[in-house]
């Protein structure tokens, strides 16, 4: 018989499995975390966060940050009805180069309005899903979870 290592990562793969209606024995647990969190995946191309509110507003403000030069480029492209998008940047950009732009992004935002403004500011027009689900922008409920999936 299988213990349990943890049982709210138990219940949140149950959760997940009755979203996709899979066994749970196929979701597989990440060994590393994002946004502070483990996510899942379902086989070689599915991915997903499964949070409590509060795990993914957490979750959400600690993506604001190190999603600065995406919400930048967004709101650029918005702003001046530019037909274009910020994934275009991946394959141009080496990743250590977007980090880089990122961070002096984030030097900018604490010298002027603080990161907190722009989380708070960001979360109360309801943004979550738009941070947390790279792959649909979706905020989906199961058994008291919210589910992000990721890729």
């Amino acid at each position: 018989m299988q213990t349990i290592q943890d049982p709210s990562m138990y219940q949140k793969r149950q959760a997940l499995a009755a979203f996709l209606h899979v066994d749970p024995e196929v979701l597989q647990e990440s060994k590393g975390n994002l946004y502070g969190f483990r996510a899942f995946f379902h086989g070689n191309d599915e991915a997903y966060l499964v949070l409590t509110d509060s795990e993914a507003t957490r979750a959400a403000e600690h993506a604001v940050s190190e999603k600065l030069w995406l919400i930048c480029l967004e709101t650029l492209f918005a702003y001046f009805d530019i037909d274009a998008y910020p994934s275009d940047v991946l394959g141009k950009m080496k990743t250590k180069e977007i980090r880089r732009v990122n961070e002096e992004l984030k030097t900018l935002i604490y010298n002027t309005t603080g990161m907190d403004t722009l989380r708070q500011k960001m979360l109360s027009y309801g943004n979550r899903k738009n941070l947390l689900a790279d792959y649909d922008q979706a905020e989906h409920i199961q058994d008291g979870y919210f589910i992000y999936r990721l890729y």
